[in-house]
Parts: structure tokens; C-alpha cells; sequence
């Protein structure tokens, strides 16, 4: 049994706690660092892929590593995409010593700050576990 398995009912529970709490909310995926998935939501999952998330965070997040370390010299936190009628954020984590990342998609009605506390304050809690 894998770590993330452990944690699976736990992280079912923040997720719908963080999605109850905001409507606007259309995606929630937690996936490993190298682009497996671990655990997502998705409003409308006709339409969702949950391997394709993974592996698309999975190389956001590498680009954005690189990016940051290359032109600031430091370690990277998040990277937002601003589309028309919505936003995703991508978020770094760690939980028990493995590199993870978290990412949000809401629509228009919540502004970039208010998807920002959210996946913050989401991936604190799973960082805590």
C-alpha cells in the first residue's frame, strides 16, 4: 500500500471540504511529482482525464522549477494560467518526504487571489499530513 493510499480518505475529505466551501471550483487533482495521479475532482467528469491532469501538472511543474531557479535563483511555489472564463493554479507540496503537485481550476467568479488562498490553504493541510 502506497503512502497516498493511506491518506486517501483523508484527502477526499479536504477536497470536498475546499469544494462545498467554493462552487466555483471545477477541479481539484493531487498527482506525484513524476506524473501519477493520487486523487482528483472533477465537476464535470465526462469530460476529465485524470492521467492526462497528472501529466500535464507533472511537466508544468518541472518547467516552472526550471524557470525559477534559472531567472530568480529560487525555489518554485506556484504557477497560474488566466484563461477567458476561468483560472488554474499549480502549487508545489510535500507530504511525508515526497514531492507532489496540487492543482485548482475554478471558473470566472473566483477571482485569482481568492483561487490562490484556496489551493494555499488547501495544500497546507495536505503538507501537514
Amino acid at each position: 500500500m502506497t503512502v497516498e493510499n493511506l491518506y486517501l480518505p483523508l484527502l477526499r475529505d479536504l477536497f470536498g471540504a475546499c469544494t462545498d466551501g467554493n462552487p466555483q471550483v471545477d477541479v481539484i487533482s493531487l498527482a506525484t511529482s513524476d506524473g501519477f495521479p493520487v486523487l482528483s475532482y472533477a465537476s464535470n467528469q465526462e469530460n476529465f482525464k485524470e492521467d492526462t491532469m497528472a501529466a500535464a501538472a507533472s511537466t508544468l511543474q518541472s518547467v516552472s522549477s526550471a524557470v525559477a531557479q534559472q531567472i530568480l535563483g529560487r525555489e518554485f511555489k506556484s504557477t497560474f494560467i488566466e484563461a477567458k472564463e476561468g483560472n488554474v493554479c499549480f502549487v508545489a507540496l510535500n507530504m511525508m518526504d515526497k514531492d507532489y503537485v496540487l492543482a485548482m481550476s475554478a471558473s470566472g467568479d473566483m477571482n485569482i487571489a481568492s483561487l490562490r488562498l484556496c489551493i494555499n490553504g488547501l495544500a497546507s493541510e495536505i503538507s501537514a499530513l
